[in-house]
């Protein structure tokens, strides 16, 4: 499934392991209670290995293994525009703990400029989760979080995702994380190809309520977006819908009603999930306020919306 995955891609961008791709900063509600900043750098660095249907995050990364010294090099020019010392995310489009994406002999001097900060948040597919995981969050002054994309608990979907991970991987590596202190976050889709949309929130929450259960303190859903050619592919063949604005705001909704761990929604590209211009906005800042409060807000209404004949906020 790999190999036709990769025969439908586009183009990479260019990027330089000499630079970090990008470097942004945020208020986010923490598991123990308040907000923290948090800033979050992009790392770029080699691509992931197991080529998920979903997956555009292969468009910025290298060709080949990242060099030696290049993850110090990006990490050391990011915390020269981090003001604060709270929160500092890693994410590389990869695997954190993949030597291939991030060099072992770079671990020393990464613990060093992470010293300062309370907490560090990395991404990893738990089969790269195992000794030096567990070794790099000793060595931290702060916390290690390990974010690890479940994805989805459906029986049918989660082996098409050719993510080549079961759910015991998933909790097992949750369970070895907590017993060592480390923190888990997960990422959970909404969105997903091979289910009908009537399905779609019904299984975004029950995999927001297994992550909760296994232990992830924050949870992250994030709709799945087209463009790696894959999709589209299925697309075509009435296997995948793009999901709507309404569906990531239900989402949201009932898992925050459903769950005491910290639930929020991806924001990034956002609009392309809505069709009316008229409330894209309105709605844009609502959930920007739900992911800060943990509280449920009334739905917006909106004219526009209706006069077309959709639901507030769906795509056309």
């Amino acid at each position: 499934m790999s190999d036709w995955i990769r025969s439908l891609r586009g183009g990479k961008e260019p990027v330089s392991a000499l630079h970090p791709i990008g470097v942004s900063h945020e208020m986010e509600r923490r598991p123990g209670g308040g907000l923290g900043e948090a800033s979050t750098v992009l790392i770029a660095g080699s691509e992931c290995p197991f080529t998920c249907v979903f997956c555009d995050l292969w468009r910025s990364t290298l060709d080949g293994e990242t060099p030696a010294g290049a993850v110090v090099l990006q990490l050391r020019l990011a915390i020269e525009e981090i003001s604060h010392r709270c929160s500092i995310k890693l994410y590389n489009a990869s695997n954190f703990f993949d030597p291939r994406a991030v060099p072992v002999e770079d671990d020393e001097a990464l613990v060093k400029l992470l010293e300062p900060f309370e907490t560090v948040v990395v991404e990893c597919h738990p089969r790269f989760i195992g000794e030096r995981c567990y070794g790099f969050a000793e060595s931290l002054g702060g916390r290690l979080e390990v974010a690890i994309g479940l994805e989805t608990v459906h029986p049918a979907v989660l082996p098409r995702l050719n993510k080549k991970m079961t759910l015991n991987d998933f909790d097992d590596r949750t369970r070895q994380l907590g017993q060592r202190g480390i923190g888990v976050r997960a990422f959970v889709l909404v969105g997903l190809p091979y289910l009908a949309s009537e399905e779609q929130v019904e299984w975004c929450v029950r995999s927001v309520e297994h992550a909760a259960r296994a232990g992830a303190g924050v949870i992250s859903i994030i709709p799945v977006r087209g463009g790696n050619g894959a999709l589209e592919e299925l697309a075509a063949r009435g296997d995948w819908q793009a999901p709507s604005l309404a569906m990531l705001e239900d989402a949201l909704a009932e898992s925050i009603q459903a769950v005491d761990a910290v639930v929020q929604v991806d924001l990034w590209d956002l609009d392309r999930l809505t069709a009316c211009r008229s409330c894209a906005q309105a709605r844009r800042e609502r959930l920007e306020r739900q992911n800060l409060s943990g509280e449920r807000e009334p739905r917006f209404l909106c004219s526009s919306c209706r006069q077309a004949g959709l639901r507030d906020g769906e795509s056309g």
